[in-house]
Formats: structure tokens, C-alpha cells, sequence
């Protein structure tokens, strides 16, 4: 094990996976059927919000830009905007500005019309560009994708009951694939309890871990950057003037990169740990990170988070519960083979 960062805290092993289990992780994903990725239900309210940073009344290309990133998760850069502005015929006096006057002409569903659109011959614009699939830890009877999850239990010394009942995703990227940074779990938040496989609508992301396998050697590109590793503080206003979650633009800037190497595994924790409960804790804006886009060749990759939410004496109910069913199913079996 390798400590490639402090902070955030991100451990690296050489070749956990071997050769013919990185086959069988991409194997049960293309058996499973692999989707088109997304990271965002656009609004059906008929709204968005205008990034009028000035407040001069008018949107001026970069301020577009922001809103269109807001409202539909896509990165356009200026020529993509001037581009929409000609073809929905919003830019009246052509001046690369719009006012209250030319948008109040148009609502969201015009933009979301010319965007579906647009992004069919350009899918490379949305934050992230890839497939992927969910196995299912706590049910699969997969013996070789059951190995890997107790190699991982011992791995971080966690009980591998907690790791059943966590999200394990295989994901795979053609050429320009990409995933703009971002980060795997939410910030805590009294007034929004944690998703589950129940509760997936007004709830919030918690995870505690993230082990990140790579299933194949990349060409050329797809490494996983992590754009403010080792910096003193995280600024978001920074972040978002410098463009650093731009990774199509941005992957070699200051930070960290890790390279796409079959059957490495790195990992890094989204959360502190609480020193009074010790439970989940403040969340880490350090692991900031995202997948730079494939230059040649393609990449395959999986997640495994490790989910945790505020209530550690609930979490160990559930996973106790999970082991006293695992228990029957094995002596059903048993009763059965004989």
C-alpha cells in the first residue's frame, strides 16, 4: 500500500485485482446491460436559474454559460453558445448579450429542446460521458465478485457485511468518455437524512469510503484527477473561476493525478470521522475528483462506496439484521446439498 496524498488521505495497491478477475467484474457489466450515465434530472418546473453574477440585467456569454451548467448540466464553451444563440434566434441584436427582453421570449423548454439535440452528436459536453451498471454486492452469488468484496473487507478493515450493503458500479468510457470533477458524498445536513435503497428522492449521498478499481490499461488519457490534493484550504469560489472541474480542459493542472493501471485500487475517504460518535463525520472537500477524458483506446473502471449515514447504531442494526439472513440462507443450503 502506497500513500499517494494526505489530503485528502489516498492510498493506492498495485495489482489487487488480478488480470482475470478485472475480466470478470467487465464481464458480469456487459451481462447486466450497461446505461448511459447521468448526474442530473433537469427541472420540470419550466425554470431555471439565471447566473447574473453582475446584475446588470443581461447574461454576457460566460454568465450563459453558468446557467446552462445550473439547469441542464452541460459544458459549453463560447462558440457551442453563440452556435444555440444563431439557431434558436435568441441574440436579436447580436451584440453576444441577452437581456430580460429577449428571454422572456423563451422558457427552459426551448433550451432543453435544442440541448437533447445538440448533445446527441456531442455527448462529450455533459459533466460526465460513459455507461455503467449496478451489481448488487448484497445478493450476488457470484463467487469471484464475492472474493473481491471480502479481499476489500480486509483491505480497509471494515466487516464485509458493511460492504454488502454498499453500492459497487462498474463503469465503462469510449473515446472522450469522461467525468468532470465533482464529489462522491454530500455534506452533512440535519434536515436531509441519508439515501438508501428505499429512500432515493430528498435525501442526500453518504459516503463514507470510495475504492476505485481500474479493469483494463488505458492508451492514453482516463487517469483520475484530484484538482485541489495537498492545498491548504478548498475554495469554491476558485474552483469555479479557474475552471478546474473542467477536466476536458483542465486534467494536467496542479493536483493530482493517478494513471489507469489494470487491477489497481486506490482509496480515499469522502468523510472525517466523527470523534464523538465515531461515525460519519465532516465531509472532505479535498477528494474532489473526476475521470480525465480517454484519448485513445477505452476504460473500464469500477466504484465501491462504502455507505454509512448519521445513525451508527442503526447502520449495525442493518448490517446484524443482514447477517442473520445470510446465516439462514446458508443453512437452507446445507439442509438441501444433503
Amino acid at each position: 500500500m502506497k500513500t499517494l496524498s494526505l489530503k485528502p488521505l489516498i492510498l493506492e495497491i498495485s495489482n489487487f485485482l488480478t488480470k482475470e478477475e478485472c475480466k470478470h467484474l467487465k464481464e458480469m457489466a456487459i451481462e447486466e446491460g450497461l446505461q448511459s450515465s447521468e448526474t442530473h434530472n433537469w427541472d420540470n418546473s419550466n425554470r431555471f436559474i439565471l447566473q447574473d453574477k453582475d446584475n446588470d440585467k443581461r447574461l454576457n456569454l460566460e454568465e450563459m454559460k453558468l446557467t446552462l451548467m445550473g439547469g441542464f448540466d452541460v459544458h459549453l464553451n463560447k462558440e457551442d453558445i453563440l452556435l444555440m444563440y444563431k439557431e434558436i434566434k435568441i441574440d436579436k441584436d447580436n451584440d453576444e448579450y441577452i437581456t430580460q427582453s429577449e428571454m422572456s421570449s423563451f422558457s427552459p423548454k426551448h433550451f432543453e429542446r435544442y440541448l437533447n439535440t445538440f448533445l446527441k452528436t456531442h455527448p462529450e459536453k455533459h459533466s460526465r460521458y460513459s455507461r455503467q451498471v449496478w451489481l448488487k454486492p448484497d445478493t450476488s452469488d457470484d463467487e469471484v465478485f464475492n472474493r473481491i468484496i471480502n479481499r476489500a473487507s480486509t483491505l480497509v478493515d471494515l466487516p464485509v457485511e458493511l460492504l454488502k450493503l454498499s453500492d459497487f458500479q462498474v463503469v465503462n468510457y469510449d473515446i472522450k468518455g469522461h467525468y468532470h470533477a465533482h464529489w462522491d458524498s454530500s455534506g452533512l445536513d440535519k434536515a436531509a437524512l441519508c439515501c438508501d435503497k428505499v429512500r432515493k428522492n430528498n435525501c442526500r449521498i453518504c459516503r463514507y469510503m470510495t475504492i476505485f478499481f481500474y479493469l483494463n490499461d488505458v492508451k492514453d488519457g482516463g487517469g483520475t484527477a484530484f484538482p485541489v490534493a495537498n492545498n491548504e484550504t478548498v475554495d469554491l469560489g476558485e474552483i469555479t473561476k479557474q475552471e478546474l472541474y473542467n477536466l476536458n480542459e483542465k486534467c494536467g493542472l496542479p493536483g493530482l493525478k493517478v494513471t489507469a493501471e489494470m487491477g489497481k485500487a486506490i482509496i480515499w475517504y469522502n468523510h472525517f470521522v466523527n470523534q464523538k460518535s465515531g461515525w460519519l463525520g465532516e465531509q472532505d472537500m479535498h477528494t474532489y475528483h473526476g475521470g480525465c477524458p480517454v484519448k485513445k483506446g477505452g476504460k473500464w473502471v469500477a466504484n465501491f462506496w462504502i455507505k454509512v449515514t448519521d445513525d451508527k447504531e442503526d447502520d449495525l442494526a442493518k448490517m446484524h439484521k443482514y447477517q442473520k439472513l445470510l446465516s439462514k440462507k446458508k443453512k437452507k443450503k446445507g439442509k438441501d446439498e444433503l
